[in-house]
């Protein structure tokens, strides 16, 4: 029975000192709950009388029905009963007053809120994504998780029309200090704050004025502490590659069926990530390349976790573009190929070239343990399939004298990303490079000094041009300088 939007009165001209009274009436609330009650309840009762004159009004402007006085018994008795008609409904109450705030309720539901909380704002605006943009379910999970890591129980239970920008700074201040978030991890507290304050802000609303989250991040800044590894220090070094398939070879030959082995080995030499791994099918193998268009996404439903296929990849971002292939080469050509003949020979029929001994595919908590499992034995101080993927990119596509769009394009993301992320110096390299690349200069110049004019360090000698004859007129001019 709520009305329509276009049909409700201006909420910053109507509605504005309505939402003011309610606001006095919780902070008075609040200090009543810590003692403090000399005076207070004579207040509240003042504004309680106030709020209610002021929906009376809001709701005389659209009902348009009698409001009549009857009695009726009631277990022998006679009581007053406080009635009217308001659509299908025939609303009755035991007071005028009671039967004006059922009324506001029918007109107003979902306008007015009756709680103001920080929290309350956060589930509403969160709500409002989750119908208006449909996130996956892990991103839902992920603004939950982060809420809760970051935004305590006093902080939740603010009215967020009474939490002035200072207080946020303060509060953003203690956050930094205290939990040290990593940037990434900043980022999406930020968020929370700003999905917040920019649903109670927008002008559909208006329950505050501006957003008070400030812009610039000086608090982080300030205290950030950057982490002290090199980006080299995230990525498998190549002897640490080198051990991983060793060791995974001869572990295949001595299992009946290791799938995540071989999954493991796969991702070694072609860079995919961890979810494009499982939804990988035999489909998907051509002649001379691989293509990667699908990735397994997860999401928890009624509290259990499903996998599902995602027929993009991440960067496609929900909209497919072909994906992107990669060249099968001799050595991913030979760890297929021995996985299709272990299949085959246990019997195994699927469409996943990755899959269990049932034919279903494997899932990446799978693949992620038994990689785990993997470097914990050797004594790797890495686990993760993220270090694979910037080992082949650094280690591999580099030295290969790959360009950074072509490296993009077989890892899957931006250039930028590449050159910022995955793309780090390999100074004890470099620096041989250019000593060898010097030094074959100067060789190249002593051969030569019968023939060129050589300075005294080695180097050719820079002849300057031959001066031009000065004019007369030219000569003039310098004379009065």
């Amino acid at each position: 029975m709520a009305l329509q939007p276009s049909a409700l009165p201006n909420p910053s001209s109507d509605f504005s000192e309505l939402q003011n009274i309610q606001s006095q009436i919780n902070h008075l609330l609040d200090i009543q709950k810590k003692g403090i009650v000399e005076g207070v309840d004579v207040v509240i009762q003042e504004l309680k009388k106030k709020e209610l004159k002021l929906k009376e009004q809001q709701v005389l402007k659209i009902h348009k029905n009698a409001i009549t006085k009857v009695t009726v018994k009631k277990r022998g008795q006679e009581e007053t009963r406080w009635q009217t008609r308001c659509g299908d409904l025939r609303p009755r109450c035991s007071s005028y007053e009671a039967l004006i705030e059922k009324l506001f309720e029918i007109y107003f539901e979902g306008y007015i809120l009756s709680d103001y909380s920080f929290k309350a704002i956060f589930e509403l605006a969160l709500d409002e994504k989750i119908r208006t943009e449909r996130p996956k379910e892990k991103t839902i999970r992920d603004y939950r998780v982060t809420y809760n890591a970051f935004i305590s129980d006093k902080f939740g239970a603010r009215d967020i029309r009474t939490i002035k920008p200072s207080e946020i700074k303060e509060y953003i201040q203690k956050v930094t200090t205290e939990l040290a978030p990593p940037k990434k991890r900043f980022y999406k507290f930020k968020g929370i704050l700003n999905m917040a304050f920019g649903y109670a802000c927008d002008p559909e609303r208006r329950i505050i004025d501006v957003n008070p989250v400030p812009a610039k991040n000086a608090a982080y800044s300030k205290n950030f502490k950057p982490s002290s590894n090199r980006p080299e220090d995230k990525a498998f070094q190549p002897e640490e590659v080198a051990q991983i398939r060793e060791y995974l070879w001869e572990r295949i030959r001595k299992s009946r069926y290791d799938v995540n082995g071989y999954a493991i080995l796969f991702a070694s030499e072609t860079g995919v990530r961890e979810g494009e791994i499982p939804s990988l099918k035999w489909s998907d193998v051509k002649d001379n390349a691989i293509h990667i268009h699908s990735q397994q996404n997860d999401e928890k439903r009624n509290g259990v976790k499903i996998y599902y296929y995602n027929p993009t990849t991440k960067n496609e971002k929900g909209v497919s573009h072909n994906g992107r292939f990669i060249p099968l080469t001799n050595r991913i050509r030979n760890i297929l190929e021995d996985l299709k003949a272990k299949q085959e020979s246990l019997g195994i029929c699927s469409e996943w070239v990755f899959c269990k001994e049932d034919g279903s595919w494997i899932t990446t908590v799978a693949y992620y343990e038994s990689l785990y499992r993997v470097t914990h034995k050797l004594g790797l101080k890495l686990s993760n399939n993220h270090a694979f993927r910037m080992s082949l990119n650094s280690y591999v596509y580099v030295p290969m004298g790959l360009p950074a769009t072509e490296r993009a394009k077989l890892l899957g993301h931006s250039v930028d990303t590449n050159l910022r992320h995955y793309t780090f110096a390999r100074t004890d390299d470099y620096i041989d490079e250019l000593c060898e690349k010097i030094n074959a200069f100067d060789e190249e110049s002593l051969n030569f000094q019968g023939s060129r004019e050589v300075g005294t360090s080695g180097y050719l000698k820079i002849v300057p041009f031959s001066a031009k004859e000065k004019s007369p007129e030219f000569a003039k001019t310098q004379a009065f300088l």
